[in-house]
């Protein structure tokens, strides 16, 4: 009786996974070819649109599938895609599910600043960037990366300009060590007359995109890379500026600890604080010294 009862059971659990299996359809594989494509449209670039802009002896019947582009596609067009847009490799070959190896300037400002002039002599105009930053404040969270986004243009598609996105990651954004370099890194951007932007994301929405593991999506309406929700705004030139903005979500630690130390490495690097005049940066660097003094 009891086993007539699962068995019953079981053919009903059946029933009921293929009735799903069937709403949902079959199951796609990915591809090289599928991942071509969905690289180049992740970046506004449709398929009848990439023998114009990709060229490589590409042609419209070659990319209007991905049954017809698997038998042209080659190594040497997967290494130049991939080049193009920096991703991984690996990613494309379908040997990985990372899409983006951020680049990482702990403690090296000087790192990001050679890394920024490279990458500033491909555009014509000046750069833009994002800076996505966690909503949450929970000490030790563990998904607590921030991600700044640099979109390089590459190209252009019927006047549209197409654009390589450089992620750079910072990790445990909330350790008052990862402020200060965060601070350099984007005064070092302002100098050069970047565009840069701030928004706070969902923790959890924002990790995934922060370690590389999101395809871009492209929006026709605005540059953004990751059309992510926004939770609220960050102001770039105040989060390098004034003492209670640079400070915000950054741990305390015991007694204060961290934000006196956020704010004594801040003085430390203050020559690479500047945005501004010397003279206004000179105010600047006052308010920081009586933000050390009030916390000792």
């Amino acid at each position: 009786m009891i086993l007539g009862e699962t068995l019953a059971g079981l053919q009903l659990m059946e029933k009921c996974l293929s009735w799903f299996r069937a709403r949902l359809g079959p199951t796609v594989t990915d591809t090289p070819a599928s991942r071509f494509l969905a690289l180049f449209d992740a970046h506004g670039v449709k398929p009848g649109q990439i023998p114009d802009f990709f060229g490589h002896g590409l042609s419209i019947a070659d990319c209007h599938s991905t049954e017809s582009l698997t038998k042209v596609l080659t190594s040497d067009l997967m290494e130049k895609a991939a080049q193009l847009f920096g991703i991984n490799r690996d990613w494309l070959d379908c040997a990985s599910d990372v899409v983006y190896e951020p680049h990482s300037f702990y403690k090296n400002p000087q790192g990001f600043d050679a890394y920024l002039k490279s990458i500033a002599l491909e555009s014509h105009i000046p750069l833009r960037a994002t800076l996505y930053m966690p909503t949450c404040n929970n000490l030790f969270y563990p998904d607590d990366s921030g991600v700044l986004v640099i979109s390089v243009p590459v190209g252009e598609v019927n006047q549209r300009t197409i654009y390589r996105f450089e992620l750079v990651h910072y990790d445990r954004i909330c350790y008052w060590h990862c402020r200060g370099y965060l601070a350099a890194n984007l005064a070092s951007m302002l100098r050069r007359y970047a565009v840069v932007y701030g928004s706070y994301v969902a923790a959890k929405v924002l990790e995934p995109v922060a370690q590389g593991q999101r395809l871009p999506v492209y929006d026709y309406g605005s540059q953004d890379a990751f059309r992510l929700k926004v939770k609220g705004r960050v102001s770039i030139e105040e989060l390098i500026s004034h003492p209670d903005k640079y400070l915000e979500g950054v741990d305390p630690e015991t007694n204060k600890f961290g934000h006196r130390a956020a704010i004594d490495l801040w003085l430390n690097m203050a020559d690479q604080m500047r945005t501004r005049s010397h003279a206004e940066h000179s105010r600047i660097v006052l308010k920081f010294e009586e933000a050390l003094k009030s916390l000792t």
